[in-house]
């Protein structure tokens, strides 16, 4: 399997587990402690209470919001060794194909433990302040930054 595609498969085991609101599914992964940036903060996530919260969250709010889909769109990864995948992704979040809020960018970095992918640190476009993120800081109209690519 290329990089790209193992990228995908992951984010559609995560997109999954979003929308099915399924902790033990998403807890497979990440490992901790999680590294999230965002374009205002440096954050981390290091604890499983910590992950559980911002999980369920992040799943209420797409819930009151009436999200019916989680696109996870993975457009470039490489390998970085054997057991290392560096990639980038879009986020869509959709209400019955509308978009609930704008597209948004991350890079992942995708680390092989015990035979499985984990995330290990995510850089996202939002400009979310604190874990847990809610995804209400998502500037219209953004493209894939430059650096997300290298």
């Amino acid at each position: 399997m290329t990089a790209t595609e193992t990228l995908q498969k992951f984010l559609d085991g995560i997109a999954l587990a979003l929308m099915q609101g399924n902790f033990e599914s998403y807890r497979d992964f990440v490992e901790l402690p999680l590294s999230i940036i965002t374009s205002t903060a440096n954050l981390i996530v290091g604890t499983e209470e910590d992950l559980v919260e911002g999980f369920d969250e992040l799943c209420d709010m797409l819930c009151c919001r009436g999200a019916s889909e989680a696109r996870l769109i993975g457009r470039q990864a490489r390998f970085d060794g054997s057991d290392r995948i560096i990639g980038n992704y879009e986020s869509h979040y959709l209400c019955d194909g509308i978009p609930l809020i704008p597209t948004f960018y991350s890079r992942i970095w995708l680390e092989r433990r015990d035979g499985a992918w984990k995330a290990t640190r995510v850089h996202n476009t939002t400009s979310e302040t604190r874990w847990p993120i809610l995804l209400t800081r998502v500037e219209p109209n953004q493209e894939l930054p430059m650096e997300f690519t290298q």
